[in-house]
């Protein structure tokens, strides 16, 4: 076949796909539009806001102390021969807890007991001495200064009596001292001598034994809040307590499961501080509380007014102030500026910007901003610890 004929089909064949192409491009453009792929509503999980009764309260840093405290002395110069105690256990009234050595106290025992058997017979001869010369004083044959000298004998004897009496009564009681007991039940605490050491009352306490059971908890206040207390008539801390509730933080954070009641207020104010010393008790029976923690005290009315309480963690913070990201009744987000209050536990007292009934977002506020839509899951919030706890399920 001649070239020219060879290029001429080929360019009709071209030409023929050509338009086969447009076409194809033609019809397209006609058909209806694809719609996008629907996306998912992210998940975010939600608190329901409740209005709670919220007391006025006031918080204190306090310290707690023994409400009881012996320091454990001994009453005569020995030699620490025994210890029976173990340091930091609980002991009872009476355990016997130091033995000294009582060799000294025995041999003073003995010398006391030998001066009054001395004394005695000493009485019992001059009681007699006296007897017959009364006898013979009647008769006439003993002159009144004869029977005088033997009044005065006789008195004399019984003065020494009374004196090795009173040496015997010393003598058992040093030998009683030589076994130190407990004066009430309590905690013992570190022990300041050892065995072989020789203490006498001058040395200082061997140890201590104190009462945690009920404890102390002692705060201050200025004077402008003990002239309100003053005001309010309470004649007594005991009186005033019977209005208030006091509760304990503990330095882990947690809440003291155990309710106080105000105990003391001092009678004069400290002139370098401008305060008033305070104390409170608090049940101590698993022993949890040990003098010397710094605690935080609060101190709650008995009655106060409902108030929307807010998670914390729900609670963000720009320049222009706290917010949290609320679901409407269409679960998109919105956001809410809010204005918030005392702290009670992990939640926040709102004064403004929310109501009960809220829906606050406190799980996947990262993932989600104000007008999308969103699908919500309901949980709860221990109002203490702030964990989130599935609706009818375990906290997660």
């Amino acid at each position: 076949m001649p070239f020219f004929a060879i290029w001429k089909a080929g360019l009709k064949k071209g030409a023929a796909l050509l338009l086969m192409a447009w076409g194809a491009i033609i019809l397209t453009g006609c058909s209806e539009p694809q719609e996008p792929k629907q996306i998912n509503p992210v998940a975010v999980s939600v608190v329901v806001l409740e209005a709670s009764e919220i007391r006025p309260s006031r918080e204190f840093v306090a310290r707690t102390a023994a409400s009881a405290k012996a320091d454990i002395t001994p009453r005569i110069e020995a030699e620490i021969r025994e210890i029976l105690f173990t340091e930091g256990a609980k002991v009872s009234e009476g355990e016997l807890l130091i033995r000294l050595e009582d060799t000294r106290a025995s041999a003073d025992l003995q010398q006391a007991d030998a001066e009054l058997a001395a004394a005695r017979a000493e009485v019992d001869s001059a009681s007699r001495n006296l007897k017959r010369g009364e006898e013979v004083s009647e008769k006439g044959f003993l002159s009144a200064a004869d029977l005088d000298k033997l009044k005065d004998r006789f008195s004399a004897a019984e003065s020494r009596l009374q004196a090795a009496q009173a040496a015997v009564q010393k003598a058992v009681s040093n030998l009683e001292y030589a076994e130190i007991r407990a004066p009430f039940d309590g905690w013992i605490g570190r022990l300041n001598y050892d065995v072989g050491a020789v203490v006498s009352p001058s040395s200082g306490a061997i140890t201590s034994v104190q009462v945690t059971d009920p404890v102390y908890v002692e705060f201050q206040i200025n004077e402008a809040d003990f002239i309100n207390f003053r005001r309010r008539g309470a004649e007594s801390a005991q009186a005033l307590s019977r209005s208030l509730g006091l509760y304990l933080t503990l330095p882990d954070g947690q809440r003291y499961e155990q309710a106080g009641v105000l105990d003391f207020a001092d009678v004069q104010t400290d002139a370098s501080t401008g305060t008033v010393a305070m104390r409170a008790v608090f049940p101590n029976p698993d022993a949890v509380l040990v003098p010397g923690l710094y605690v935080t005290l609060r101190v709650e009315g008995q009655s106060g007014e409902p108030q929307v309480l807010v998670p914390q963690v729900a609670v963000q913070e720009t320049i222009e102030g706290k917010f949290v990201l609320a679901v409407d009744d269409q679960n998109q987000v919105a956001q809410h500026f809010i204005q918030t209050g005392s702290r009670e536990g992990a939640l926040l007292v709102v004064s403004s910007g929310l109501e009960a009934g809220d829906r606050v977002i406190v799980e996947g506020l990262q993932k989600v901003r104000p007008g999308v839509t969103v699908s919500p899951v309901e949980k709860q919030i221990d109002q203490q610890t702030g964990a989130l706890i599935q609706m009818g399920g375990a906290g997660q």
